[in-house]
């Protein structure tokens, strides 16, 4: 069967080799705090559709000149050797001849801090690269590679000894006497076929959604390989996406020196309208099946491959114990750079049951509210963002721990799980090469605390050990309110890698009826914030 299945994708990408194509760019500024781009793409007019990250580059480049987006207020140095100038101004390396651009930067992330409720000293030494380049009008490409050694605060540490992986950033081990060594790789190409459509085969992560959550698919988990098709139509947006995950469960049918895990696949697709000049509207379907279920090995499912069907009709017709995620997405544009945006995702649905008030354990749904702003009150760079997320218990969750939402031992959608209410606000302020970030978190969820009754929050847990099937309710299990604040100051030395000085500090607490946590550290780094990784949860 997976056979088969390379066979049709190569006969697809054979096919359309042969047609005249523009290669697709893919923008590697998803670090929230320094997204050099998002603040011209939340303009009225502006047909990009800004609900799929990572963003096509070459889209916003035949809008904008995305240079003078990155060094917008800073001067080029002057004065120093070539080498400095690259250090401080451009790219690491480049080459660019008959065709063929590549560039290469460094990643790093390189600090220093305090954990002052333990008395802990944090640290954190990452090293690596990324290369991206383009092959004549045809090929994309881009990967990367992370070597790290770290020592977290105290939460991060809690959550480290239960998933067995640091969070966004894969599983870790013992390294001497440091508590944390891991690695991350990703890297994808990117083939477009004329104007219209593109075809991307890698490993990576993925977002949908306008707000800094997303209820649909974030980007809060692992690298996961997938083969993603899209088509750009106008003011008309659709991808289909087919990828594999692994859950960090040996599989028991092993012999006991054979670590592999358990594996699972899920396809998903995405249609998002552009409409008029401020309205943006997006539907989400996603499927979750097992690679081994108990009728034995079932791997890659062809009935899935059909990049235009719905999925929940073929998942009924297979009588499968798949696990369907649907959603919706909307952004409305509000004057000239301000936008609310809001989402809302289900996955059962039965309309006695949602309207009889019994709260019925199957009610999987939940909703975002948001409004984000960009040169707030008319000062130029203070953006700002506030956001609202709510999902019910047992959302995600599935009878079978291997068909949940999740990969590598975090959840594909939002960082909390379920069961949960969280209010987020960040503010930025950038003024030349400074740029000050500050954001305050706080949530309420049911905590999952006895290992043989399942009250929702955790997706990794059989939803068949939920205590019945009636009276189900947000912050149910062990009623726990959580208080993130954080604070930054950095000096963007190289914006073309976001390049950066920084220190900051955060207080966390974490309290319920059994314990407390707290947390309250500061530091201090030198890195490249191109990517997004998660730390308030």
């Amino acid at each position: 069967m997976m056979k088969l299945y390379k066979l049709i994708v190569l006969t697809a990408l054979a096919f359309f080799v042969l047609t005249q194509s523009n290669a697709q760019k893919v923008s590697h500024y998803n670090n929230p705090d320094f997204n050099p781009l998002e603040r011209e793409l939340y303009k009225p007019g502006i047909n990009i559709h800004t609900s799929v990250r990572s963003y096509d580059l070459s889209r916003i480049e035949a809008i904008v000149d995305v240079d003078s987006l990155l060094y917008d207020g800073i001067k080029t140095p002057s004065g120093h050797l070539n080498f400095w100038k690259r250090i401080l101004h451009d790219d690491l390396l480049q080459w660019d001849k008959n065709g063929v651009n590549i560039k290469i930067n460094p990643l790093f992330d390189l600090g220093l801090g305090k954990e002052f409720e333990d008395g802990k000293n944090t640290m954190n030494n990452t090293r690596g690269f990324y290369i991206e380049g383009t092959f004549g009008d045809d090929f994309y490409f881009y990967t990367d590679f992370l070597e790290n050694q770290a020592k977290f605060p105290n939460y991060m540490d809690a959550f480290i000894a239960e998933r067995k992986v640091v969070p966004g950033q894969g599983k870790t081990k013992e390294y001497g006497t440091l508590e944390n060594d891991y690695s991350q790789a990703t890297g994808f190409i990117s083939y477009s076929p004329g104007n219209w459509f593109n075809f991307q085969i890698g490993s990576s992560k993925h977002f949908i959604g306008d707000g800094y959550r997303s209820l649909l698919l974030s980007d809060n988990s692992y690298s996961y390989p997938y083969l993603k098709f899209s088509a750009d139509f106008n003011k008309v947006h659709y991808h289909v996406m087919w990828a594999q995950h692994r859950d960090l469960n040996i599989d028991p049918t092993l012999e006991a020196n054979d670590t592999r895990y358990l594996e699972k696949y899920s396809a998903s697709q995405y249609l998002n309208f552009n409409i008029g000049n401020r309205l943006s509207l997006g539907l989400f379907e996603s499927v979750v099946w097992a690679a081994q279920d108990t009728m034995g090995q079932r791997n890659f499912e062809l009935a899935y491959l059909n990049p235009v069907i719905f999925f929940r009709p073929v998942e009924y017709s297979l009588g499968s114990p798949d696990n369907m995620t649907m959603g919706f997405n909307a952004k409305y544009i509000v004057g000239n750079n301000s936008a609310f945006y809001g989402q809302f995702v289900l996955g059962e649905f039965k309309f006695d049951e949602v309207f009889s008030g019994n709260k019925w354990w199957a009610n999987k749904q939940g909703f975002q509210l948001g409004f984000k702003s960009f040169s707030l009150f008319g000062i130029n760079k203070l953006d700002f963002l506030t956001e609202y997320n709510q999902v019910r218990p047992y959302t995600y969750s599935h009878r079978e721990t291997i068909t949940n939402y999740g990969h590598y031992n975090q959840e594909l959608a939002h960082p909390l799980g379920a069961n949960f209410r969280e209010s987020i606000t960040k503010v930025k302020y950038q003024y030349k090469r400074w740029i000050f970030n500050a954001e305050i978190m706080a949530a309420m969820y049911g905590k999952d605390f006895d290992d043989d009754v399942s009250y929702g929050k955790n997706i990794y847990k059989n939803n068949q050990l939920r205590p019945g099937d009636y009276g189900h309710f947000i912050g149910q299990g062990l009623k726990t309110n959580l208080m993130y604040l954080d604070g930054s100051v950095s000096y963007l030395i190289n914006p073309r890698n976001n390049l950066n000085i920084a220190m900051g500090g955060r207080f966390r607490t974490e309290k319920n009826d059994l314990e407390t946590m707290n947390t309250k550290m500061v530091w201090f780094a030198v890195r490249t914030s191109i990517k997004s990784i998660y730390t308030d949860f």
